[in-house]
């Protein structure tokens, strides 16, 4: 779904659909359809992408899933209900956001970790919806991960339809291991970019990927002489893989910024600067697919300020930082990056945050994550345990952690010109 409207005035309804639509027109990557349907609530239209919408004479649907699933869509198009919704959401592990309406009630639904956009908002008396906020041209909100949000006559609420399923077992790293490949099968296009830092989360994925026979396009990007260009050539060339080396220029990154400054939520200097790193990656992919490494940091404990908060406070501290990132990451990170590949006319792809590898995450103790080990704190311990045993070479198994917008040189580059502007 890219634009939603429900209002009493079936002309309005109309209006504001294509309104908001042609506000994310970047997303026009499929020819666009239009369905309308009169409700007890008033004229529901929605606008969406060919082959994500379904009709019939009491019901729309329409679902954007990862990867594609028309199946779903269809099933999702028999149910009107909370209860039947929320089983049938929990039943399929993909990414999605969308909605049903029927003639009693409109339910907006999001996946369980908001890896698909969803914002909405009321108008005075009419309803909105679409996949970015600025297209609603205010305040709008956006659908918290694994909810769904229901409207009826007397209903307009926030309703949780997923919880995470703790996991147990007696081998962690076994577990972990199986998931990790399961997800790139299901995940990563048989032909697809991959952005590539030559770092542990990028590296792990790209070997897994090329050992069961996907065909990647690797890119790294940065100014000349940057640490993630020597990285990335020392670790595609472990792996096999084809890497294509993208040095910046000051004008390039300044069309970026002045592009992704109209869309994002947040305009600081950071945000601007990961924000171009995946639209420019994205810019320059040959398919419209583009694979991250992203929710790696923070369900295995990746940053610096997780080994720092171990130093001197423990890790109570460290489990309680990790918490509350996980649970802003949606709004911090993927909101942020799935729209800046959006708009480059690509799709982003995270596979650490499948459902499987973020519940088993989110069940394994932080001190399997960030651990100190012959005086020397080590970040996502478990993780690099299992790329070891996975087969990752040792080089990129052990490499530290290093921030993109720091390695690429773009973040110091970004505040320079910035400055000057």
């Amino acid at each position: 779904m890219i634009a939603f409207a429900l209002s009493r005035d079936p002309r309005k309804a109309r209006k504001l659909a294509e309104e908001i639509a042609q506000r994310q027109k970047h997303r026009f990557t499929k020819p666009i359809k239009r369905a309308e349907l009169e409700t007890r609530l008033g004229y529901a239209c929605i606008i969406a992408r060919q082959g994500e919408i379904v009709s019939s004479v009491d019901a729309i649907a329409s679902c954007r899933t990862i990867p594609e699933n028309p199946n779903f869509l269809k099933e999702l198009s028999r149910i009107n209900n909370v209860e039947g919704l929320s089983a049938k959401l929990n039943e399929f592990k993909l990414f999605f956001s969308g909605i049903v309406a029927s003639t009693d009630s409109v339910i907006l639904f999001r996946d369980h970790v908001g890896h698909v956009p969803l914002a909405y908002g009321r108008i005075g008396r009419d309803y909105v919806s679409a996949l970015e906020r600025h297209a609603l041209a205010f305040e709008a909100e956006l659908l918290p991960p694994g909810s769904l949000l229901l409207i009826e006559e007397q209903r307009y609420e926030v309703v949780k339809w997923y919880r995470p399923v703790p996991r147990k077992g007696d081998n962690l790293k076994k577990m972990l291991s199986e998931a990790l490949i399961q997800a790139v099968e299901k995940l990563i296009p048989e032909k697809c970019s991959i952005a590539f830092s030559g770092g542990l989360d990028s590296s792990l994925l790209a070997y897994l990927a090329l050992k069961i026979g996907k065909r990647l396009e690797a890119f790294v990007t940065g100014f000349e002489g940057c640490l993630d260009h020597a990285w990335a050539l020392e670790a595609a060339d472990l792996l096999g893989l084809n890497l294509k080396v993208i040095k910046l220029t000051e004008e390039e990154v300044l069309e970026a910024v002045q592009l992704l400054r109209k869309f994002l939520p947040r305009k600081n200097a950071m945000d601007l600067a990961i924000a171009s790193i995946f639209y420019i990656v994205s810019k320059n992919s040959s398919y419209k697919h583009v694979i991250t490494g992203q929710g790696s940091d923070e369900l295995f404990g990746g940053y610096w300020k997780y080994a720092n908060a171990l130093e001197k406070y423990g890790i109570g501290k460290v489990a309680e930082l990790m918490k509350k990132d996980i649970e802003n990451l949606h709004v911090v990170n993927i909101e942020r990056d799935e729209l800046a590949s959006a708009l480059a006319g690509s799709q982003l792809i995270a596979p650490y945050l499948d459902r499987d590898i973020y519940e088993l995450a989110l069940s394994i103790d932080p001190e399997l994550k960030v651990r100190k080990i012959d005086g020397e704190i080590v970040r996502k311990w478990i993780l690099r345990e299992v790329a070891k045993e996975l087969g990752l070479p040792d080089k990129l198994v052990e490499r530290p952690k290093k921030a993109a917008q720091y390695s690429s040189g773009i973040l110091k580059k970004l505040r320079k010109l910035l400055e000057k502007s």
